[in-house]
């Protein structure tokens, strides 16, 4: 969690869970409760300590690693929000007059927040993440004609990654959304203004390659 000053760190954890019982006003309800404690964090850090109430149940140690792989998703799931809300794409401002056009737009708008945490979460990866079929091949042609325009004449401001991954993707719309390679690695907010200002180019681009000979 960088925003606390904290570095990311593997950490060993010891492990524990029990089924526990909760009453209020005679009403009870069965909840178990797994707790995750860091053995020897290092100096000067705070140990990680996670206490979880869930109503899954959990009676073997494979159920309990399960339940803190979720818990350990919730940054990610925080971040669609982010790009699904005011300082993204405001689903929370549209004015539709049925609730099937809300939902309608807020999926293509969940479409768009995907591609962008696909292309933050690989920028994250030591290895290289395949391209697959992520984005079109129009995309992809798009991204090498602007590359030659975004790469600078040093090492450190080429694109270092392989062109059939998606951190080379990463790389080309986070320079369209402002960032510069010798800054820090670009958040969701820069990329999804880069992934906006690419589709107005693809549009253009793709009118061209079609009637332009």
């Amino acid at each position: 969690e960088t925003r606390r000053g904290r570095v990311a760190r593997q950490a060993v954890v010891a492990l524990r869970w029990a089924k526990v019982g909760l009453v209020m006003k005679g009403v009870g309800k069965a909840l178990y409760v797994v707790e995750a404690k860091e053995i020897d964090a290092p100096a000067g850090q705070a140990p990680i300590y996670w206490r979880l109430l869930t109503t899954h149940a959990i009676q073997t140690q494979q159920q309990a690693h399960q339940l803190i792989y979720w818990y350990s998703l919730r940054w990610n799931i925080e971040q669609v929000f982010r790009l699904l809300k005011q300082k993204g794409l405001q689903v929370e401002l549209l004015d539709l007059e049925t609730g099937k056009a809300l939902v309608q737009l807020t999926l293509l708008a969940l479409f768009a927040a995907s591609k962008i945490m696909l292309l933050h979460l690989a920028s994250k990866q030591k290895e290289a993440v395949p391209l697959a079929e992520s984005f079109t091949q129009q995309e992809v042609a798009c991204m090498q004609a602007l590359q030659k325009r975004y790469e600078g004449k040093t090492a450190k401001q080429r694109n270092p990654y392989p062109q059939d991954s998606l951190q080379w993707c990463y790389w080309i719309i986070a320079r369209l959304g402002g960032w510069k390679p010798h800054e820090k690695q670009a958040g969701v907010i820069t990329l999804l203004r880069g992934w906006n200002y690419f589709q107005h180019i693809l549009h253009g681009w793709t009118l061209a390659q079609k009637f332009v000979s």
